[in-house]
């Protein structure tokens, strides 16, 4: 796993992001656009469960929310 050293995400943050890819995109990584996902990932992982929930998202559901504009299929 490769992650930029300007990252705002952790490892598991940013390969969980990188799992998502593979298996949705089949295996792209588009890097235009990916500091800003990347800083909405952060910044929705860092909202309690709650709020979450209340915007009708959860933890796992948030690589694919903040990647809907790209792969749209299947994402709650």
């Amino acid at each position: 796993m490769l992650r930029p050293a300007n990252s705002t995400l952790s490892p598991t943050q940013s390969m969980q992001l990188d799992w998502f890819l593979a298996e949705t995109g089949l295996g792209c990584n588009p890097s235009l656009g990916r500091k800003a996902r990347e800083a909405e990932f952060a910044r929705l992982s860092a909202l309690p469960d709650g709020a979450l929930r209340s915007m009708g998202l959860s933890r796992p559901s948030l690589p694919a929310h903040v990647y809907r504009d790209l792969f749209p299929k299947g994402v709650s």
